[in-house]
């Protein structure tokens, strides 16, 4: 009897070993990865979602879903050229095959694990993918049209086919399905319908997944949740429609030495998150983290409060960057454009309607103007990329800006291993329209490393100043003592800046409660020596 209660402890304990510690079943990436196998190769972009189904019916059953259309984010959207273009391209496909390609069709036919992958997006060059009982695929109204369309074979497989003329009879497609293997395909091509049958039936050399699945098995810590998508950023990076359309336009900038990434996002309850991984090319620096133990990570991450919406591990930067950083995280970001003196009014019209109209039209958009022809005419004049000194026609009377970057870069360089951490989260408060973004720095210091506490604060005092006080005004700031923190004592704003120094991290964040999380996330942690520097800045009225 005891030895058959030794065994079913033996048995649950390795069943428990089998499984990871959220619960799923450990299984090989190119099982997670598996509809990538039926992709052709050459996508520019690959998604998969575990569960299509029940993301479109959680999506359609969404409150979130009529706001989103009800948006005025939304309305402009369907202003851009992008959306009319993608528009007249999708009813150019309706046409062509009798039934509408919208929400409620997608959720129609999506199985559980489905995947997309995009070929050309000028085209719209694409393969669909769902997994999806046969009898659930026939009874589709997609099926329902299999008569109207040219039945042909592939690999013993049939399949069919409808040609779609678009943009204008410029360009001439094809509409095809079928279904092979337990899957639903849909492709915009013949030859892409052709190709992914072939690997449906026998993955080889021609099957995407050869790039997904490495590039996931170089990615430590990946598991596939809700969605993953893998991206060929290098080809990305080339295409005009990105180039034109990506929102961020950055395809020259910080994506350049991206050669490909893998982004995952998991969701709960509590909320979404998203990891992401990336192969850097020729001269690139990865993402931060390279060079860096895992043990590294772990220490930087017991920082992150539960509520931190982006987290970033950063290796070893130079102590001008890091400046940079920590000034942003603090101060806020500066205009790119140099200072200029502001405009002198012409005293000269006399015409009501025409000062009128010009006013109107001066703050018609909102631009970088704004960051000038608000500010003091007597504070110090600093932009991003100036090195805080004005425009090169400024006057020798004019006052010239501090630059808190240089002035804590050699603090930092004899102190800090210039690893860090960055940590953001949003936050709405009742009342405000405007969403608050809170930033911080978690700096990792030198074994021996002593900060100058003299020159640190002379730095922050003089950067709040230049920045948040009017010229002419004399505030009272001073560094007072509570505790183990020193923090500047004022009275114009509510609070000022604090550090204290103790340990082997520097802490710097935007607001006091943000200081306050990470703090205690690294106290549940156990992390016991830090060295915090938390500033606020609040509105005047």
């Amino acid at each position: 009897m005891r030895m058959k209660k030794l065994m079913l402890l033996i048995a649950v304990a390795m069943l428990a070993l089998a499984h990871r510690s959220d619960g799923q079943q450990a299984r090989p990436v190119a099982e997670q990865l598996k509809l990538a196998a039926v992709m052709p190769r050459g996508a520019m972009v690959y998604v998969q979602a575990s569960d299509l189904s029940a993301l479109m019916k959680t999506w359609l059953a969404s409150p979130v879903r009529s706001k989103f259309y009800d948006s005025a984010s939304f309305a402009a959207f369907q202003k851009s050229h992008v959306y009319l273009k993608l528009q007249d391209r999708k009813k150019d496909f309706e046409t062509a095959i009798g039934v509408g390609l919208d929400e409620k069709r997608l959720a129609e036919l999506a199985g559980r694990a489905s995947a997309v992958s995009v070929y050309d997006i000028g085209k719209l060059e694409m393969v669909f993918v769902t997994e999806v009982p046969r009898a659930r695929a026939v009874a589709s109204a997609l099926f329902k049209l299999a008569p109207q369309f040219s039945e042909r074979s592939a690999d013993g497989t049939s399949y069919y086919v409808r040609d779609v003329t678009t943009d204008g009879g410029r360009l001439n497609q094809q509409f095809c399905f079928a279904y092979v293997e337990g899957m639903l395909i849909v492709t915009t091509t013949e030859g892409l319908m052709i190709r992914a049958v072939s690997n449906a039936k026998a993955s080889g050399a021609d099957s995407l997944s050869s790039d997904v699945v490495a590039l996931a098995e170089q990615a430590g810590g990946f598991s596939a949740h809700d969605v993953t998508m893998w991206l060929d950023q290098g080809r990305l990076n080339r295409n005009r429609y990105f180039d034109n359309y990506w929102i961020h336009h950055n395809a020259e900038g910080a994506l350049a030495n991206i050669e490909s990434g893998l982004i995952d996002l998991r969701i709960t309850r509590e909320g979404m998150n998203e990891q992401r991984w990336f192969k850097m090319g020729v001269g690139g620096q990865g993402l931060g983290v390279s060079g860096m133990s895992a043990e590294q990570i772990a220490a930087f991450m017991k920082f992150a409060p539960a509520n931190a919406q982006l987290v970033q591990v950063h290796s070893a930067a130079t102590p001008e960057h890091l400046s940079s950083e920590i000034e942003e995280s603090l101060f806020g970001k500066l205009p790119e454009e140099s200072w200029s003196p502001p405009e002198i009014p012409d005293k000269t019209r006399t015409t009501g309607s025409e000062d009128e109209h010009t006013r109107a039209e001066r703050y018609s958009r909102l631009d970088s103007r704004f960051d000038i022809d608000v500010d003091d005419e007597q504070a110090p004049k600093r932009a991003a990329g100036d090195g805080g000194q004005a425009s090169s026609k400024k006057s020798s009377g004019e006052p010239a800006g501090s630059d808190f970057a240089k002035s804590v870069g050699p603090i930092l360089a004899n102190v800090s291993t210039t690893s860090y951490c960055e940590l953001v989260r949003s936050r709405s408060e009742a009342g405000k329209p405007f969403v608050r973004f809170e930033r911080a720095i978690v700096a990792q210091l030198k074994p021996d490393g002593a900060v100058n506490r003299e020159a640190l604060e002379a730095a922050i005092l003089s950067e709040l100043r230049a920045r948040f006080v009017v010229a002419g005004t004399q505030p009272r700031l001073e560094w007072q003592d509570e505790g183990a923190v020193r923090f500047v004592a004022q009275s114009l704003l509510e609070q000022g800046a604090a550090y204290s120094v103790s340990g082997s991290y520097l802490v710097l964040a935007s607001s006091r409660e943000l200081a306050s999380d990470i703090l205690q996330a690294a106290k549940a942690c156990g992390v016991e020596e830090l060295v915090i520097l938390k500033k606020d800045r609040y509105e005047i009225d």
